[in-house]
């Protein structure tokens, strides 16, 4: 791997205190930020049963665990042990993620600070675009190319979380411990509204980061037809469904309720790809992209479901969707369909695919410990 390692070192404890939740006026919360000189923290609630988690340093974290915590705090309470946990947190990918048959995926090929919560996200994307490519292989209609286009795809979408997660963590509770924060009277209530906003302000985009879980987009793939006019990454925060090749799909509700074929996801194939038509009149039309896809033995569902809305959706009359829910191609053209059917398995890699260069990664080769 390379990157940088370790970036900090940490250590959790978890404990029960039964009176904790009721010694303080700040009300329910996922995480309280515990800001001080001496030892800078942060506490979380783990259910409602009195069992919470504390962290900190692990250069703080000396000593008698219940003490440290207490200091933390600032007051006496009731704290029983229950585990201690340290751990790293690290800025590292893979070199590679392919050697012949052998793949990795999730944390085996990209380890970053759990600042975010994109790790389950990441590895259950990886499982997703390498699943569905493998079963392709396997069945025979997928061509040389898609296995090598998982690299391509995966890895940039790795390197642009790792980064946010990394911002994520710069942002810790003892660079907030400014002068005054303990202090009593109006300045030092001042004081620590300031932090409180600057909190909220650095912290809003880790807890409401639908903009980086969803806006991904895989660029440059080796299995992607571009179309002319692409959106770029949304930011963090900000998620905007776009119909452009290398987006998820956006989704769309067909009927009330959530039973099964309430969502437009639903009805896309689980085992081939689908043809989405977003205007039902034009389901005639697309039979010549099925015809196409049957003379290649590549598997075609055609989807055109009622009404018009997705038509406004998507922005486009035809959108080419794969078993992971992103888009191959888009566009308003037939024969463009047709044409895009062996790139979007692996048969068409006109487009080359990118090779490693250690010269062009944006992380630094180092030495791990």
């Amino acid at each position: 791997m390379e990157g940088i390692s370790p970036l900090l070192h940490h250590v959790s404890h978890v404990f029960r205190s039964q009176e904790l939740e009721k010694r303080h006026r700040l009300g329910p919360a996922l995480m309280y930020w515990l800001v001080n000189a001496e030892i800078p923290s942060v506490l979380s609630p783990l259910d409602g049963d009195g069992r919470w988690t504390f962290g900190c340093a692990a250069g703080l974290a000396q000593g008698d665990p219940v003490e440290l915590i207490r200091q933390a705090l600032g007051f006496d309470a009731d704290i029983d042990i229950l585990t201690r946990d340290e751990w790293t947190a690290h800025q590292l990918i893979a070199t590679k993620y392919r050697v012949g048959p052998v793949f990795l995926a999730g944390d085996a090929c990209h380890l970053h600070p759990p600042f975010g919560g994109f790790g389950m996200n990441m590895g259950i994307g990886d499982a997703l675009d390498l699943g569905w490519k493998l079963a392709a292989t396997l069945s025979g209609w997928g061509g040389a190319g898609l296995l090598d286009s998982y690299e391509i795809e995966r890895r940039q979408v790795h390197q642009r979380v790792i980064a946010e997660a990394v911002a994520n963590h710069a942002i810790l509770s003892g660079q907030l411990a400014v002068e005054h924060i303990e202090d009593a009277g109006p300045k030092a209530d001042n004081v620590r509204s300031d932090v409180g906003a600057r909190i909220i302000a650095s912290k809003r985009r880790e807890f409401d980061s639908l903009g980086m879980v969803l806006g991904s987009r895989y660029r440059d793939s080796n299995v992607m037809t571009p179309g002319a006019s692409e959106q770029g990454d949304d930011d963090a925060t900000d998620y905007r469904p776009s119909a452009s090749a290398g987006c998820l799909a956006p989704h769309a509700w067909l009927q009330e309720g959530t039973a099964r074929g309430a969502s437009l996801y639903d009805h896309f194939s689980n085992s081939g790809l689908t043809l989405l038509v977003t205007r039902q009149a034009l389901a005639p039309v697309a039979a010549a992209v099925a015809a196409a896809a049957a003379a290649q033995t590549i598997p075609l569902k055609i989807l055109a479901p009622e009404g018009e809305r997705l038509g406004e959706l998507y922005g486009c009359d035809f959108a080419l969707i794969r078993p992971d829910h992103y888009i191959a191609w888009s566009g308003n053209r037939v024969e463009d369909a047709c044409a895009a059917l062996a790139r979007a398995v692996g048969r068409d890699t006109a487009i080359p695919s990118p090779q490693y260069n250690p010269s062009e990664t944006s992380c630094k080769a180092v030495e791990i410990h």
